[in-house]
This record gives structure tokens, sequence and C-alpha cells, in this order.
């Protein structure tokens, strides 16, 4: 059966050609015949990357500005799923800022891009005699695990990197390693394979529940320790608010559950309603009895995917993103306090979600 891309939230019609609010899930139209399964998908701002079986990289969007669809110039527009431009090698894992795309080969010895700060079709920008174990992209930095416990980081502006590959933080404990890391737009994290988690950025949230929100800007270079602390469950996946303001962090464990922190704006901690703020990892109780395998953080709203293949939502439901019909007509008043199915695709299996601030993607394999 042939893999098919499903976004919502503002995204581009190719039929209208125009740039609409989908409030519920759409199959994405594919321009020639995919062989293989789609196995990653990422979304930056109006635009999202697919990664298939076959370790090629194809895109979809209508904003090439800064050269981030990957076309070779920065006026085409994909308004369906296409392939990148440029003899690439194979890939294995893609990572979008909100306008670059970074691409990991599948040796995890080379690592290439495209978009803001790069160019306009995808070129290496590192090659290592080590494993690059993992990597992120954000607004304005590249982000790279070497051996597991080394974290380089290279900074770019709109036109070029104004910044050499830096190493600003190896870990400390020779038996523990860099289990999965992201970046957002204002708040970073990691976790490690012995269930420690860090924080760093502009936005790291400060102290207990709160009426008023609470930040600090902690160093990449000294980031903060905020382990969940459970004796029986461990952390192994953490996503980071895609905005500026009202940061958010979401945080799955190895059974399932999803703890969050952070603000609590437009209820996407999925937390009670009434908690404006913690500074403390707190459990959305739908995940006890619901186990979950993947997390992915919008700017004010929140998705998960369940271990059964349901995608559930929550948050600010302005534009689409949420995905539920009933947010038709509705611009800042739909909201969704707890993690809710996306109706549409309860009967299919999703395998993979990814959030942009606007917009979200989801793989679909039957």
């Amino acid at each position: 059966m042939a893999p098919d891309l499903f976004q919502w939230g503002i995204i581009y019609d190719s039929q209208t050609q125009k740039r609409i609010k989908c409030n519920v899930p759409t199959k994405t139209p594919i321009n020639r015949r995919i062989e293989g399964n789609f196995e990653q998908v990422t979304c930056g701002t109006n635009y999202t990357t697919i990664l298939d079986s076959n370790n090629r990289v194809y895109i979809v969007g209508d904003e090439p500005k800064n050269g981030r669809l990957g076309q070779g110039d920065d006026t085409t527009i994909v308004p369906t799923l296409t392939l990148i431009k440029g003899q690439l090698p194979p890939i294995g894992f893609i990572s979008s800022g909100p306008s670059t795309t970074i691409l990991l080969t599948t040796d995890k010895r080379e690592l290439w891009g495209f978009g803001k700060g790069i160019g306009y079709v995808a070129k290496q920008i590192l090659q290592c005699d080590q494993s690059i174990t993992h990597c992120a992209c954000g607004e304005n930095s590249i982000i790279v695990v070497i051996d597991g416990v080394q974290i380089q980081e290279r900074r770019f502006n709109r036109d070029d990197f104004i910044t050499e590959w830096t190493c600003v933080y190896r870990l400390s404990d020779p038996n523990d390693r860099i289990q999965h890391i992201d970046t957002g737009s204002s708040v970073n994290g990691f976790v490690t394979q012995q269930g420690h988690v860090y924080l760093w950025g502009s936005t790291v949230p400060s102290g207990k529940v709160a009426t008023e929100e609470n930040f600090r800007n902690v160093t990449i270079n000294e980031p903060i320790k905020k382990d969940l602390n459970l004796d029986n469950d461990r952390p192994v996946q953490i996503s980071c608010s895609r905005g500026q303001f009202h940061a958010h962090v979401l945080l799955l464990t190895e059974q399932g559950c999803i703890y969050a922190m952070g603000s609590n704006y437009k209820a996407k901690l999925g937390i009670e309603a009434d908690q404006l703020f913690t500074g403390e990892w707190t459990l959305i109780e739908l995940t006890r009895t619901c186990p979950f395998k993947m997390i992915a953080t919008g700017g004010i709203h929140s998705s998960a995917l369940s271990a059964d293949g349901r995608v559930f939502t929550w948050g600010c439901g302005s534009d689409g993103r949420l995905g539920h019909a009933e947010a038709q007509g509705h611009r800042y008043l739909y909201k969704e306090h707890e993690p809710r199915p996306i109706d549409l695709l309860n009967n299919k299996q999703v395998k993979y979600v990814s959030s942009s601030y606007y917009h979200m993607a989801a793989i679909v394999v039957q």
C-alpha cells in the first residue's frame, strides 16, 4: 500500500493554489510514484519534509524564501510532494527548523542541509570521523551530538554561517550517553540513557506551580538538570516549544506517559486548566491509561502519537492546527484542555507525527 502524508493547519492547497486554513487532516498530493515507504516527517514554517525508506528526501510547501524548499532558488513553490534538488548521499534522518533543514547520512558521518543560512540546494555542512549520533535544527543554529557525549553547535543568520562548529557541552559521566535532543524557538533540551533531563535556552521554566509565568535564561554551556525522578520509569524523548513566547516542554517516558512543564497558555500543557504555569514535570493524566510513543510540541498547542497509532492534540485550535472539525469558524476561542484524538485519523494507522508553529503533518501507513 502506498504511503500517505496528511497535513492540517495553515497549508498550501494545490487545487486553489492558495494558502488555506485546513481544520482537518488532508492528504497531500504527490507528483510521482513513491517506491518504498515514508519513514520520517518534519515540519518547518510553511513547508514539510519527508524521508523515505530508500533514503531520499521530499518536500512540499509554498514559502521558497532563503531556499527553504531546496529547489535551487527562492521563487519556486512546491505544491505537491517533490524530491529536493541536488545529488545527495543516502539520508537516514532529517530535522527542520523554521527555515532550514538538515540531513544526516545513513553512515552518520556527514551532515547536509539547505535553506536559511546554507543555500538553495542541499550541500555538505559537516564531515566527521566520529559518529554523529543525533542532530537538531533550530531557527538560528544547528546542534549535533558526537558519539553520544559531545554537543557541537554552529550558528547562522539569513545569509550564511556566522560561526564554525564549536563544542559547547560534554557529558561528564563517562558511562552515560545522550539518547534524544530537541531544539525549540526559545527552550531546548536533551535526555540521557540514564534518564537525566537537561534544559537550556532563553525561557527555561523555573519555579513551582504559579499564577504567572516564570522563566530563566540558561546557557547551552551549562544546561540545567531537570530530572523526572521516577523509580519505575525513565524519560526517552523530549519535545520543545516551537513558539518564542509562553515556552513549554513535553517529556515522554519508556512506559508511554507524558509529562509537561512550562506555560499552560491556551491549555497546551494538557493539565488542570486553572494551572497557568509549572516549573516542575506534571503528568498528563490520560497517559496513565493510554500509552504514547511520540510527542511533538507546537507553539500554542501540543500533540502526541499513541502506541496504537492515533494522533492526539490539545491546546489552541486556531487556524486548524488541532485537526478537529469544530475549529471551523473559530480563530482564538477554540481550545482543547485535554489530549483528544483526531477523528479523521482514528481509523488509520499513523506512523510518525511532526509539528511547526502553524501546521502539523503525519505519515499514515494504512
